[in-house]
């Protein structure tokens, strides 16, 4: 086995750690927010994707191969999507305004097909309203 052969091998498992890494922490992550059980803090996870990212890219440079590379590749594109779309985002964290059990207050808002909403209409009568936000 030659010294190339040898590094191509090396690369492959490198690519392979890195997708694991990537696989299992969106595991975690997708376990989580089936719990609605997000962290507060969320460098770990973040850390964890960039980590993967970047054993990937140090797979890539190893030369590992045709398998390995697109393994390799695989786990860069997926292990950076996390922590990108966290560093585009413009959402800030900030506490809930309104606590379970709390009276809503009162907003005008845009319904899905374009026309205005107004909460008042609610009143008096059994609904559930949901929001929706990203967990990036």
């Amino acid at each position: 086995m030659g010294a190339v052969d040898l590094l191509a091998s090396h690369g492959t498992l490198l690519a392979f750690a890195a997708l694991a890494v990537v696989l299992a922490t969106g595991a975690l992550w997708m376990q989580r927010i089936r719990r609605v059980a997000v962290p507060k803090r969320r460098a770990g996870f973040l850390s964890a994707f960039g980590f993967g990212a970047l054993l990937g890219v140090a797979a890539l440079a190893s030369h590992p191969g045709w398998l390995g590379g697109a393994v390799a590749l695989v786990a860069v594109v997926a292990g950076a999507v996390m922590p990108l779309l966290r560093l585009g985002s413009r959402q800030l964290a900030a506490r809930p305004t309104v606590r379970v059990g709390e009276a809503m207050r009162a907003f005008v808002a845009v319904d899905d097909e374009g026309r205005a909403f107004d909460s008042v209409v609610l009143a008096g009568r059994p609904y559930l309203l949901k929001f929706f936000r990203g967990h990036w």
